[in-house]
């Protein structure tokens, strides 16, 4: 991994680190219900994918036009770790330490998200019960640290999916191809 691409993939592991900084307080102090709402991480997602383009995007101008597969790659990977890791931090702050009774209300409302799901695609009744019912007697919110740090990991891994795809799309037409012979 070279410089540029470590560089370039910090700044905007800053930039969405930022962003999710800033979304988060103000949805917190302003209804902290909507973390429970599914456009939130559709947005995020949104956002993690027009910032991971304009990364690898500008790695490979910073690199004169010639990036591989792995320069491209490194610097999204850089910039989702720095992101995501930002995002869950101040998620467990605020839930855990700033207003406790927002993530018993956010709990509740992302039980009943799972419940309304479930109904939706007509899942039996039984089954929903049982499945509601171990829901509410699990002892891991949806904001301890065991259960950030799997959505952590989980959105990594996700990104990461992204970020090759994307870090592919952007890579020298001729990296793979062999030398003509002479």
């Amino acid at each position: 991994m070279n410089n540029i691409s470590k560089k370039t993939g910090s700044t905007f592991g800053y930039i969405l680190a930022s962003y999710y900084v800033l979304v988060n307080v103000i949805i917190f102090f302003s209804d902290f219900t909507l973390f429970a709402k599914p456009f939130l991480g559709i947005t995020n997602m949104i956002v993690v994918l027009i910032l991971g383009i304009s990364c690898v995007w500008i790695t490979k101008r910073r690199l004169g036009n010639l990036i591989t597969t792995k320069e491209g790659f490194s610097a999204f990977f850089i910039m989702v770790v720095i992101g995501l890791f930002v995002n869950y931090t101040v998620q467990f702050i605020l839930f855990n330490y700033v207003n406790p009774e927002a993530k018993i209300i956010n709990n509740q409302l992302m039980i009943e998200m799972a419940e309304n799901i479930a109904r939706e695609i007509n899942a039996p009744k039984e089954e929903i019960a049982k499945q509601i019912e171990f829901i509410r007697n699990n002892p891991n919110d949806n904001f301890s640290i065991k259960t950030l740090s799997f959505s952590f990991a989980q959105g990594v891994l996700g990104a990461s999916i992204a970020g090759l795809l994307i870090s592919l799309i952007f890579k020298n037409k001729s990296e793979f191809s062999t030398p003509k012979a002479q």
